[in-house]
């Protein structure tokens, strides 16, 4: 991997004490962190991806790393002309020409799963065409196998490093990756996107045209507009930004805690401002329109976490530090050996911190993502969910401040949090939820005498035992027998240390080749003395 002219630099400067002078200057030399972002891109798309996790990942990497992490483009050179039709062709099934009036050479965008190409159908419809890249699911596949392997290795002769659970990283890795190269799986979650914003007509999510999608092509409605963070093209636009930032970040709040679904990775590069559009009447136009895309990676959240979010964030805006604290504690994965004390110290000082600094200053999101890192440092995990609703609303809250720096984000959360409380406890919403229920608790009810009965008659019997983990018994086993071990090789170097001293004491010169057997005795002794060593060191699995 060392160029040629390196290596010539390096024979040049043999004789330095430090090669590295002729490799780069100390004060040059990249950090880590950098160092470790490049090797990941030489890598290649999968080793990008996992960097891309890693990221939203600060709770088990050092911040700088997530930091460095997020710089990771996956831009790279677009297909071969003529690579991408054929592509699209052989999922489909027909000629491109019959499918498409028009289908652009140059993508839009390249990344290292797949590339986007601008087509314009035969009924002259302009359409964004997303193309999987030839046998990408092959190498992600194998180098996932690689990633597997590393991560036992971890787990199996890196100690500290368990406490992460690397091969349960490497799994929810594999997973994500995978759901990302099914377009039509993307096309789902498009779909359920539409539904939840169908009523909310300043947020544009693109139609899906099924009959030219499959796993490996997604043809959806092309929006095309302004990036939202090249604030100079929407001032000559005259695009409404105030209004613009209010559409953003109230998408996301819905999205978090009304729907429990919520894009994943909702950077400005995925999202773009669109022109006014007139309102139902036909008439006047209804305000600049924000259209998202790209929903490879989203995030869903169940029920209990969502009530635990909206009453987390009620008590931010109650300025309740002790409620906001319980209820973050209920959304930790375990409290088994973590320490409760230091984490609650710590989230007391980030919430202060923000709470009480003036109304512009405060940062609702990025308050809830550092009292979930700080959960680290104290051992108290939280799930990669909450980690990324942490994330899309810092993005959110940044391209609002972004956008227009005096929004106020208390105000546009408040609405939300009072709309969660009226939808769930709204007598429609009641009678659902008894109905959806009421078989259960119907069938409850009837098996009830039957089960207790039951569970009486084998306790009379003796039958209730108690379930034993195996491979608990076996680690236990495999501890003992290695404490027998380290007790007889100690009694027996004990043995011939004592031996070998009563030899030289009472002068027997008796031995085999001028090796005597007090030096035979203290040199055996020596060496189990070595080993008893090695095997109290060594820390039971």
């Amino acid at each position: 991997l060392i160029p040629t002219g390196t290596r010539l630099r390096c024979a040049v400067w043999r004789g330095a004490r430090n090669c590295r002078r002729a490799l780069l200057p100390a004060d040059m030399e990249p950090p880590p962190e950098v160092r470790f972002r490049r090797a990941l891109e030489r890598l290649g798309p999968t080793f990008i991806k996992l960097g891309q996790i890693l990221s939203t990942r600060p709770d088990v990497i050092p911040e700088q790393y997530a930091r460095e992490f997020a710089k990771l483009q996956d831009k790279v050179k677009p297909l071969t002309p003529g690579t991408a039709e054929k592509l699209v062709e052989a999922e489909l099934g027909r000629p491109i020409e019959e499918i498409f009036k028009k289908f652009d050479e140059k993508p839009l965008a390249a990344a290292s799963l797949a590339q986007v190409h601008r087509a314009v159908k035969r009924n002259n419809q302009a359409v964004a065409v997303k193309v999987r890249r030839p046998g990408i699911e092959k190498t992600i596949r194998e180098d996932i196998n690689i990633l597997i392997y590393l991560a036992f290795l971890l787990e199996q002769y890196v100690p500290s490093a368990r406490k992460f659970r690397p091969g349960r990283m490497v799994a929810e890795f594999a997973d994500w990756t995978m759901r990302e190269l099914d377009f039509e799986l993307e096309g789902a979650n498009i779909e359920r996107f539409r539904q939840d914003f169908a009523e909310e007509p300043g947020v544009v999510i693109p139609a899906v045209d099924w009959k030219l999608t499959t796993k490996g092509v997604l043809t959806t409605d092309l929006l095309e507009g302004i990036k939202v963070d090249d604030l100079a093209a929407l001032k000559r636009a005259r695009i409404d930004t105030k209004k613009l930032a209010v559409i953003g970040l109230r998408a996301g709040f819905r999205m978090v805690f009304l729907d429990g679904f919520f894009h994943a990775d909702p950077h400005p590069g995925n999202m773009a401002a669109l022109p006014p559009s007139k309102d139902a009447a036909g008439e006047g136009e209804t305000g600049p329109r924000l259209g998202l895309y790209d929903f490879g990676m989203v995030g869903t959240l169940s029920e209990k976490i969502r009530y635990e979010l909206v009453s987390c964030f009620l008590a931010f805006a109650d300025k309740d530090i002790e409620k906001y604290v319980g209820h973050i504690l209920d959304l930790a994965d375990s409290l088994e050996g973590a320490d409760v004390g230091g984490f609650e110290q710590d989230a007391r000082a980030i919430l202060t911190g923000v709470l009480y600094k003036p109304m512009e200053k405060k940062r609702i999101g990025a308050a809830f993502y550092q009292v979930i890192l700080s959960g680290a440092r104290h051992s108290v995990p939280f799930s990669r969910e909450l980690l990324l609703v942490g994330k899309t609303l810092i993005t959110l809250e940044n391209t609002g401040l972004n956008l227009y720096p005096d929004v106020d984000l208390a105000d546009e959360l408040q609405p939300f949090l009072t709309q969660v409380f009226k939808r769930e406890f709204s007598p429609a919403k009641l009678a659902k939820d008894a109905s959806n229920t009421a078989f259960d608790a119907l069938y409850l009810m009837k098996h009830i005498p039957d089960e207790t009965r039951l569970l009486l008659d084998r306790l009379a019997k003796g039958e209730v035992g108690v379930r034993i983990d195996l491979q608990e018994l076996y680690d236990l086993k495999a501890e003992f027998d290695r404490q027998n071990d380290v007790r007889v090789l100690a009694v027996l170097a004990a043995a011939l240390f004592l031996g070998s001293a009563l030899v030289v004491r009472y002068d027997l010169a008796a031995g085999i080749g001028g090796f005597t057997l007090a030096k035979a005795g203290f040199a055996i002794a020596l060496l189990l003395l070595i080993w008893v060593f090695f095997l109290i060191r060594k820390q039971p699995r």
